[in-house]
């Protein structure tokens, strides 16, 4: 290296920062929605001593808590037919996938029965349409579940998917320590996310607990019983300290409900497994995942774990809210950035959301191109090769570790308010992701948080994604001919909350459903209002769907006023503006003369006319350009981008402004309205 710069005169810091600013006053921080203030330039005055990240594969894990540096590349898997949900399967663990995901349908995750009217409203809804064990094992046809582990979500319904797994494992054979499955029994985010639980919280909350015991019990330690799963909470707007928080509080309930049953928190630790929302903001997810490796070891640290237990598999699945239907093709970029920035944040495991799945039932490219994605970034980027690509950063460090304070304090305000679940049922929860979620939602509105493709560089003819196809009502049909004999008889007596998984196992074994196993685990079900999921670009999506709903396009038309180097910033800007909300924009090109304007707008077609001029232009020709305008036969005049001040506009007669900084949501969407009633197709 000293050979390197041996030519070059040294520079110090003062000297750099003064030629980099060129003297000017320069905003040093930036605050976050995370609580953490960044600065725009880290040295190693930032460093921290000592370093709190120690060393991979040690406690307090935050540089990695593998020892094989390769993650588990999880794929999610929830076709409503079997037979579709068994090739995707195998295909996908055929092209290098290394375990699965398998969601279950509404239906199975709220135990409704054939021939009632929730599984007929619920069957083949948002996951695999499964049963029985004949079912899961045709799902699974063709996996070697000893190679290829299967983890679960089936919501309320994990003990009694639970028992069905546990079935089919026991049918082909494997057991012991050939058992690598996850149940993934999460009764706080089930309730978060789906509103409902097979039975009071407080007690699904301590099944819990008595889950991790029969589990810890049984030869087969590495069958993982509960999950810490904060998709819920990312979806309804947390930010990564609010997740990060809850994720600790809903760890710690788990912890003490294992504790009630008997088990000790340095096995329990060992039975959970967390999964993360991951999203493209890299930094910020990079040193999210270090920190909940930092703030879970402390966690187990003050309840006495040994420092080489103090550590609970982290996954990473990315977030429902970053998919979005319009444009879905740069849902490959978010995801492949959120896949970086997991594997660079030591993730144990990776499942990406196919980039078509905010529009239907993902289909084949949508689940190879997830899955490549993975593939890409570990056997071409090499990413499994170093156990903490990020440490030593002095920003990614400095960041760790603000993350994990005020994560901290989140944990703990939760404590106060009783805990993850007394905070969720007593709406504190909810009351304080609305307020982040609403604080995005305007900075998306307003465009200070970028959404490539949404709110920001539209693409009106964008190739468009067929989802695939799939014809529930015969679906339903089949499935109800199927289980027409009806229901079975139940066993007399309930089994013993540490007893529930043998029960369920033994009643899928002699061909119970899935809704029979759990009604006879002998709970009362529970429901309440979920917290909802809000996807980052469900409001443009609206804009879109109005302003291309037409027989004919709807349009604007660009009055370019004065030469091309005057207009052509605001003209830009303009057309990106209005194509968020589907509306095409005709130039007028650069004109000189106001009256030009009037054969191009008519021959456009368009009734909403934007003048496109420099913020220096002067009043008469403003004013010049809207009266033209209006008698060509525009009915809504609006002032652009540079020139665009709403007090100029009123007195130039024009119909307000459009420009950097507003609501773009509102203000699109009362053009459209203005468009509708002088009846403009919209």
């Amino acid at each position: 290296m000293s050979d390197l710069a041996r030519d070059f005169d040294s520079v110090d810091l003062a000297a750099w920062l003064e030629a980099a600013t060129r003297g000017k006053p320069i905003e040093t921080a930036t605050a976050t929605d995370e609580g953490v203030d960044l600065s725009w330039l880290y040295t190693a005055a930032d460093a921290l001593a000592p370093d709190p990240g120690g060393v991979p594969a040690a406690a307090p894990f935050v540089r990695c808590g593998r020892r094989r540096r390769r993650w588990d590349m999880r794929q999610e898997h929830g076709h409503p037919r079997r037979e579709a949900l068994n090739a995707g399967i195998v295909d996908d663990l055929e092209g290098g996938m290394t375990s699965t995901l398998l969601r279950l349908d509404l239906a199975a995750r709220l135990g409704d029965a054939p021939g009632s009217d929730g599984f007929a409203e619920n069957r083949g809804v948002d996951g695999a349409a499964i049963s029985t064990v004949d079912d899961l094992d045709a799902a699974l046809a063709g996996v070697y579940l000893e190679l290829a582990p299967v983890a679960l979500d089936a919501g309320a319904s994990a003990i009694a998917a639970g028992g069905l797994l546990a079935a089919l494992l026991a049918r082909r054979g494997i057991e012991g320590d050939a058992v690598t499955a996850s149940l993934r029994l999460d009764p706080i985010g089930t309730l978060a996310r789906d509103g409902f639980l097979a039975e009071a919280p407080e007690a699904a909350v301590d099944a819990g607990g008595a889950l991790v015991a029969e589990v810890a019990a049984a030869p087969s330690p590495r069958l993982r019983a509960l999950a810490v799963d904060t998709r819920a909470w990312v979806d309804a707007g947390a930010t990564a300290t609010q997740e990060l928080g809850l994720a600790l509080a809903t760890g710690v309930e788990y912890l003490r409900s294992c504790e009630r049953a008997g088990v000790p928190p340095a096995v329990a630790a060992g039975r959970i497994e967390f999964t993360l929302a991951v999203g493209p903001e890299q930094f910020m997810e990079i040193a999210k995942f270090r920190a909940a490796r930092r703030v879970w070891a402390r966690v187990l640290e003050s309840c006495r774990v040994p420092a080489e237990r103090r550590f609970s598999p982290t996954y990473a699945r990315t977030p429902e809210r970053m998919v979005s239907a319009v444009d879905p093709w740069v849902n490959m970029l978010r995801g492949t950035t959120a896949a970086f920035a997991a594997a660079t944040g030591g993730a144990d495991g990776v499942t990406v959301a196919p980039f078509d799945s905010a529009i239907g039932t993902p289909g084949a490219l949508g689940r190879r191109m997830a899955r490549n994605t993975q593939m890409i970034l570990m056997a071409e980027s090499s990413l499994d090769r170093v156990a903490d690509p990020a440490g030593g950063a002095w920003y990614v460090e400095s960041l760790t570790d603000a993350l994990a304070a005020v994560a901290w304090q989140e944990f703990q305000a939760i404590e106060r308010a009783g805990g993850a679940l007394a905070a969720l049922r007593g709406g504190r929860v909810a009351e304080m992701l609305a307020h982040s979620a609403e604080r995005r939602y305007e900075e998306l509105a307003h465009r200070t948080r970028k959404l490539t493709g949404v709110n920001i560089f539209p693409l009106l003819d964008e190739r468009t994604v067929e989802p695939e196809e799939v014809d529930r009502g015969a679906l339903v049909a089949a499935e109800l001919e199927r289980f027409a004999a009806g229901a079975r008889p139940l066993p007399g007596t309930p089994p013993a909350p540490a007893d529930r998984l043998r029960a369920a196992t033994e009643l899928a074994a002699d061909g119970a459903r899935i809704d029979e196993i759990a009604a006879a685990l002998g709970a009362e079900p529970f429901a309440a209002l979920p917290l909802g999921a809000r996807r980052d670009s469900e409001a443009f999506e609206a804009l879109r769907r109005r302003g291309e709903s037409g027989a004919s396009p709807t349009r604007a038309f660009l009055a370019c006023v004065g030469p091309l180097a005057r207009h052509n910033t605001a003209a830009t800007w303009a057309k990106g503006f209005f194509e968020v909300a589907g509306i095409e924009t005709v130039e007028s090109g650069a004109v000189e003369d106001a009256a030009a304007f009037g054969p191009t707008l008519r021959e456009s077609g368009a009734a909403l006319a934007a003048i496109c001029a420099s913020d220096d232009e002067e009043d008469t020709a403003l004013a010049a350009a809207v009266m033209a305008l209006r008698e060509a036969g525009a009915r809504t005049v609006v002032l652009a981008a540079a020139a665009a001040d709403p007090e100029r506009a009123a007195e130039l007669g024009a119909d307000g402004a459009v420009s950097e900084g507003i609501d773009m949501v509102a203000r699109l969407g009362s053009l459209l309205d203005d468009l509708d009633h002088e009846g403009e197709p919209a």
